[in-house]
C-alpha cells in the first residue's frame, strides 16, 4: 500500500501538463500533450480511442472497458498482443482513418508520435480530443508514459498501481541476476524470420540491461533499425538465439523448420549458442511491447540466459 500511494504521488509530480486543475463546480482540466499542444477534457474521458498497440495495452488496465470505444486490430493478434483475452470486452477496433474514428464519436484520441501528422490534424479540426505521446523505447520512458497517460484519463491511482506491479516484478529479477557471481555476461541476439535485429539503443537494447545481459547486435555496433549480418553474428558469438514463436513478416514460415535451418547453418556452427544448442522461443508479444508487460520480456531474457536461477 506505502508502494502505491508513494508512485500515486510520483504520478502527480510527473502529470506537469496538466495546466488546469478542475475548478469549483466543474470537472474540466487542460492538458499540453508531447508537443505542447493545449488539449482541454470536460471530465473524465468516457469514450477513449487508442491508435497504437501499446497504447491499447495500457489503457485496459488503467480505465474500465466501458469507458474505451475503440482499440486497435493489433489487440486481437495473439501473436503480438498481451491483452487479447481483455480485447474481447471492447468490441470496435480503429485504424489510422479519419472518418471512421469521426464515427465513432470519441471524447479522447490517444495516438502515438509516429501517427500521420495529417490524421491528427483533421480529428483536432473537428474539435476531437487527441492527445499525442512520444512511443517510449525504454522501461523508463513506458513507466514515464503509464504515468502521464493515467494524468490524462483521470486515474492516477490505477497508474500508480500499475507501476508499482512493474516495480515489483522487475526487482524480483534483479534479486536473482544478482545472485550470479561475477563475471561475463551471457550475450543474446534476438532473431526474427528475417534475421537479427534489435541494436543499439533499441527497446530490446534496454530489455537486455535489465535482464543482466548483453545484446549480441549492440556489441556489434548494429543500429536501432539495422539487421546483423552472419559474419557479425559469429564475431560477437551468442551465447543464446531468441528464436520468435511465430512468424509475422506475412510469409507463414514454419518456426520449427526454421530452428532447424539454424541449427544446421554450416556458417552458424562455431556460435556457442548453436553448440550448445540454446534456441529458446519467446514470444513477440513480450519482445516488441511498449507497456507494462514489457516486464514479461525482461524475465523471459533472463530466464533463457540464467536458466539455473529461474527454474527452467
Amino acid at each position: 500500500m506505502v508502494i502505491v500511494i508513494c508512485m500515486a504521488l510520483w504520478i502527480s509530480g510527473c502529470t506537469t501538463n496538466q495546466t488546469a486543475q478542475m475548478g469549483k463546480g466543474a470537472a474540466s482540466y487542460g492538458l499540453a500533450d508531447n508537443k505542447g499542444q493545449i488539449m482541454v477534457l470536460k471530465d473524465k474521458p468516457q469514450r477513449i480511442v487508442s491508435l497504437g498497440i501499446a497504447m491499447d495495452e495500457i489503457l485496459v488496465d488503467l480505465v474500465p472497458a466501458q469507458r474505451i470505444a475503440a482499440l486497435t486490430y493489433l489487440a486481437d493478434d495473439g501473436k503480438i498482443s498481451n491483452i487479447t483475452a481483455q480485447a474481447k470486452k471492447i468490441p470496435r477496433r480503429a485504424t489510422a482513418d479519419a472518418e471512421a474514428i469521426i464515427k465513432l464519436q470519441p471524447d479522447l484520441v490517444l495516438v502515438p508520435d509516429w501517427q500521420p501528422v495529417e490524421l491528427i490534424q483533421i480529428l483536432r479540426d473537428t474539435g476531437i480530443p487527441v492527445y499525442l505521446y512520444k512511443a517510449p523505447k525504454t522501461v523508463r520512458e513506458i513507466r514515464d508514459v503509464i504515468a502521464e497517460i493515467a494524468g490524462v484519463v483521470g486515474e492516477a491511482q490505477a497508474g500508480a498501481q500499475i507501476i508499482a506491479e512493474m516495480e515489483t516484478k522487475l526487482a524480483a529479477i534483479r534479486a536473482k541476476v544478482s545472485q550470479i557471481p561475477g563475471g561475463r555476461q551471457p550475450v543474446v541476439v534476438r532473431f526474427s524470420t528475417m534475421g537479427v535485429t534489435g541494436g543499439k539503443d533499441s527497446l530490446f537494447d534496454d530489455i537486455c540491461r535489465h535482464a543482466g545481459v548483453q545484446n549480441g547486435a549492440a556489441l556489434a555496433g548494429l543500429p536501432t533499425n539495422g539487421q546483423l549480418s552472419k559474419e557479425q553474428i559469429v564475431k560477437v558469438n551468442p551465447d543464446v538465439f531468441l528464436i520468435p514463436v511465430a512468424d509475422r513478416s506475412g510469409r507463414n514460415a514454419d518456426m520449427r523448420q526454421f530452428k532447424a535451418d539454424l541449427l544446421a547453418d554450416q556458417a552458424l556452427q562455431a556460435v556457442t549458442a548453436i553448440q550448445q544448442r540454446r534456441l529458446v522461443t519467446v514470444p513477440d508479444a513480450y519482445m516488441y511491447c511498449s507497456s507494462q508487460y514489457i516486464v514479461n520480456g525482461v524475465y523471459a531474457i533472463a530466464a533463457a540466459a540464467y536458466p539455473q536461477y529461474f527454474g527452467q
